[in-house]
């Protein structure tokens, strides 16, 4: 699917994806979420994934995996920084031992789990098999010897003046415990606990000096451990890898959903339809404006539905009544539909466009030589030209530039082109007119209260087109009818 950078911006879909990477991208993810497919199988492919990560003991193992991984991966990277090869060795066998944990942790556990994906069912079977396999075995044995051989290491020290002594234990009195309880009576309470990483990762000077005696005392253990680097410098099994790095694909995006969903608000896996057919949404909301609301007001939810000849969505009504907000919600939920991401609607039947375009009214620039009407002439001549009957095109406030009778022909040649397309559009417009152009467009209005026309309620409904008569009410409403006005004026 073709959705260039402008229609990510238009539709606020960048801001989605930097909400769902809010707390970083380690994984690199962000090329998965700018990149929608159009193949019907790998959307349902992903769809089945987080179907089963719905279940929260599902998800709960996979986490609990990701946080496993996510403690390897972080001794490797302090390896990487190390400078004396020991220390190098021993960070290496620790990720080695949480990796074998975080594999057997997860082999054990989703052995009950009701999985129904292919995804998640074909990772049981592997870890089933990984596990019970020889390299893994290997590894197992070798991390359990080599740990058990350095437990066995002991040596002494011994602090003469400015000198440090490092000898082989010899059985000597432990003198710390003695010292412990010496200075306990100067304390009060218990004594501050210890802090659980060191404030640098590498040695200093003396404590390496230190370890070059300690492996003096005992090379065989430390060539053990040796040995053990060299054999297992690169133990993750690809497999594993891969799955802990797209796992956290849906795992990010669930994290999110979460965050936004409430008051009315709920996450559904659409039905999704290959080429376009009739689609629908109901209780739709905007999931960027979701992501950054931090007010109590409910965040108002909306419905549509093209059906039949039916391919344009004609918005209108007031200023500041949520009429780009549809849009861009329109827009969000093929975007993520395509993503093979649950999508901001209690339930969704859409489709899977080849392309997605958006025109949006600019601001004119300086380096519009021939000015904004014609730049926006051009933009609509290209997205024209690429549109098929399976695009989706999005229409904000197109050619309000120029004068209402230019502007309502310009819209009505420009819906006749995409409506002789095939392509399903949504047309945010000031010009009722064109709600009114046939059987293939669709009248919704962005509605106010009736008690008070002046009041927004942010629901678009689906009833024919009635700005006129909006004017009318608020000018009674402020006495600025033609008979009102007359009548001051005669006084």
């Amino acid at each position: 699917m073709i959705v260039d950078g402008d229609t990510l911006t238009d539709l606020n879909i960048d801001q989605v994806i930097a909400a769902v990477l809010r707390d970083g991208d380690e994984h690199e993810l962000e090329s998965f979420f700018r990149r929608p497919v159009r193949d019907g199988d790998t959307v349902r492919y992903r769809q089945e994934v987080f179907g089963d990560l719905g279940n929260d003991a599902v998800r709960a193992v996979v986490v609990e995996f990701s946080g496993g991984m996510r403690r390897v991966r972080r001794r490797l990277a302090g390896a990487a920084g190390l400078t004396h090869p020991l220390q190098k060795q021993r960070s290496l066998l620790d990720a080695a031992a949480d990796y074998i944990m975080a594999i057997t942790r997860i082999a054990d556990a989703m052995t009950g789990l009701p999985l129904s994906s292919q995804a998640l069912v074909q990772w049981r079977d592997f870890v089933e098999f990984y596990t019970g396999e020889t390299d893994f075995g290997c590894l197992v044995n070798d991390v359990r010897n080599v740990q058990q051989t350095l437990a066995t290491v002991r040596y002494s020290i011994r602090i003469v003046d400015n000198t440090i002594e490092v000898g082989a234990d010899t059985d000597e009195q432990n003198y710390s415990a003695t010292i412990a309880d010496l200075f306990a009576r100067f304390g009060s309470g218990a004594p501050p606990p210890l802090p659980q990483e060191p404030e640098w990762a590498d040695m200093n000077q003396m404590e390496e000096q230190i370890l070059d005696r300690v492996v003096a005392l005992h090379p065989g253990a430390f060539g053990r451990l040796a040995e053990f680097s060299e054999r297992h410098e690169h133990f993750i099994e690809s497999a594993v890898a891969t799955f802990d790095r797209e796992i956290h694909f849906y795992l990010l995006y669930l994290d999110f959903a979460r965050s936004v969903t409430g008051d009315g608000r709920t996450m559904c896996l659409p039905q999704v339809v290959v080429p376009p057919d009739d689609i629908r949404a109901v209780k739709a909301f905007d999931l960027a404006l979701a992501g950054r609301r931090r007010t109590e007001q409910p965040l108002v939810c909306n419905d549509f539905e093209l059906s039949g000849t039916e391919r344009v969505l004609v918005v209108t009504g007031p200023n500041q009544g949520g009429k780009t907000t549809f849009a861009r919600m329109f827009g969000q939920l093929v975007y993520l539909a395509a993503l093979g991401c649950p999508v901001p609607a209690r339930s969704a039947r859409l489709t899977l466009p080849d392309r997605i375009c958006s025109h949006f009214e600019r601001a004119e620039q300086a380096t519009d030589s021939d000015g904004r009407l014609l730049a926006e002439l051009e933009r609509m001549r290209d997205t024209l030209d690429q549109a098929t009957p399976d695009s989706v095109i999005i229409l904000n406030e197109s050619f309000s530039s120029t004068s209402t009778v230019d502007g309502v022909q310009i819209g009505f040649e420009v819906l006749d082109q995409i409506i002789a397309h095939g392509s399903i559009a949504v047309w945010v417009t000031f010009f009722d007119e064109l709600a009114h152009a046939g059987p293939a467009t669709v009248s919704m209005v962005a509605a106010t209260d009736s008690d008070d026309p002046s009041q927004r309620t942010f629901r678009i409904v689906r009833r024919p087109a009635d700005g006129n008569a909006h004017a009318v009410v608020l000018a009674e409403r402020y006495g600025l009818t033609y008979d009102l006005v007359t009548a001051r004026i005669a006084q």
